[in-house]
């Protein structure tokens, strides 16, 4: 049995090669509709999340602890591993840091849904906007760039204090970028001459009026994880072209689309799936409509990326 752990994984895995493990999973007969359900246990101070998952020639699963209080004690507030094994006589095959397999599965599937949409819209780069300035702001910059060129980052604030660390991070990675502070004179517009917004906060409230995203912008939208928050008006969602992971999981828990549906813009059988997108190419995303990709995260993502860094290390 191999441990792999979190600088391994990052030296034998990039964003690039995490969205073509996403995608090729989906190019074959799995269908996420049938992934694994998640579950979840108290414990005395969290949280116990497990999540197993089936695809091709692997099993697996990845253990999580969450602990709200573990930042006062100078711990990650979450933390866990991944147990990798073939699914032919179930061998452990492998355990790997399951914090690194999760933040580069997150921002490699918020670009692995849109990679088409991108190449198609906007062969010759991208103008991002990139609301929310935790740690999945700058790895999902690094994951735009492994599928397009950047020309120009806006980052959405509510005070412009909070964009320091994000704008530095740009410059580091030799890109131009500046605050939109929410609300401010000038706001909407400076989001109308975006093409690709990802939002990635922990707002219960839209960030922003569905009339300043333009037809043929992309919306990823990752932040709210619960069926009564969301991060993106309704109006936007029920213009658009509406992808998720799963529509299973989507209706349990993407208030995004939970409220949009609830509010009559759309319905569920108005949305598309990732595999439609990316791996049977059934889905037909109208050029007249921006697409919207709210994302939740899903066991198999986790399996898919785990079992491409032991294929890497075998090689």
């Amino acid at each position: 049995m191999k441990i792999i752990d979190g600088d391994t994984i990052l030296a034998h895995m990039d964003y690039g090669q995490a969205i073509e493990a996403l995608r090729n999973a989906l190019a074959g007969d799995f269908d996420p509709a049938n992934d694994s359900a998640r579950v979840s246990a108290e414990l005395s101070r969290g949280e116990f999340l497990f999540m197993p998952a089936e695809l091709g020639r692997y099993c697996g699963f990845k253990a999580l602890t969450v602990t709200p209080d573990n930042p006062d004690d100078g711990h990650p507030r979450i933390q866990g591993s991944y147990l990798l094994l073939d699914s032919y006589n179930h061998t452990t095959l492998a355990y790997l840091d399951g914090i690194a397999i999760t933040n580069i599965r997150t921002p490699a599937v918020s670009l692995a849904g849109v990679k088409d949409a991108i190449e198609e819209r906007f062969p010759d780069g991208v103008r991002l906007a990139l609301y929310g300035v935790g740690p999945q702001a700058l790895p999902h910059v690094d994951a735009t760039a492994a599928v397009t060129q950047i020309h120009d980052v806006k980052v959405g604030v509510k005070s412009l204090e909070r964009a320091g660390e994000v704008l530095a991070g740009l410059a580091d990675r030799g890109l131009s970028g500046s605050p939109i502070l929410s609300g401010s004179e000038g706001a909407e517009q400076a989001l109308a001459d975006c093409d690709l917004i990802i939002t990635a906060t922990s707002s219960s409230e839209p960030l922003f009026n569905a009339a300043s995203i333009r037809k043929d912008a992309i919306v990823v939208a990752i932040g709210s994880h619960s069926p009564d928050s969301r991060e993106l008006p309704a109006e936007l969602l029920g213009r658009g072209t509406v992808i998720v992971e799963a529509k299973h999981t989507a209706e349990a828990e993407c208030g995004d689309l939970v409220l949009a549906i609830a509010e009559n813009e759309l319905t569920i059988d108005d949305v598309v799936t990732f595999r439609d997108v990316v791996g049977k190419g059934t889905a037909i995303l109208d050029p007249d409509k921006p697409v919207v990709f709210k994302t939740s995260g899903m066991s198999w993502e986790d399996l898919a990326i785990a079992s491409a860094v032991y294929e890497a290390l075998e090689r």
